[in-house]
């Protein structure tokens, strides 16, 4: 993929029209209020936790975008599943979109600075190039995506 790919596929996935289904922010608008903070049975996370998971792996990329060779995000800690995450009220639920949509504007740019070069460059502070890093965090998302539309369909039905 080239850079130009990365960002379509980015707004594709964000807000555009995906071959496998509705985009993160047409999935998020077809949450209810009421099921932000609900786990079917045997769910581990809310649909509220996943939204900030995914907004704190693409802080991530960003920091990496920006040469941050020392911030990282362990596995399994506070920084990849913030704790008392909740979504109550409209606000809250519009604040959350607020967070997301700055996280791809600015993601968008920094990628959009890159050129082909950098792609095969390893990733700052990681063993792995940024091409890797960037289509990882695709997959991230893409995977969370469906999480989400899956216990929305599971709380619809209960």
């Amino acid at each position: 993929m080239e850079i130009k790919d990365f960002v379509a596929s980015y707004g594709e996935l964000f807000n555009g029209e995906t071959w496998y289904g509705n985009s993160i922010m047409k999935s998020l608008e077809n949450v209810a209020l009421q099921f932000w903070n609900e786990k079917p049975k045997n769910t581990k996370k809310t649909i509220a936790e996943i939204v900030c998971h995914i907004i704190d792996w693409r802080y991530f990329v960003i920091e990496k975008l920006k040469e941050n060779t020392f911030f990282d995000i362990k596995l399994n800690s506070k920084a990849d599943w913030r704790e008392n995450v909740s979504v109550r009220t409209t606000e809250e639920k519009e604040s959350m979109f607020s967070e997301l949509k700055k996280s791809q504007e600015t993601l968008i740019g920094l990628v959009k600075e890159k050129d082909a070069l950098w792609l095969e460059e390893k990733t700052m502070g990681k063993a792995y190039s940024n091409k890797y890093m960037l289509e990882g965090i695709l997959q991230h998302d893409v995977y969370h995506l469906g999480q989400i539309n899956l216990i929305n369909s599971q709380l619809k039905t209960e």
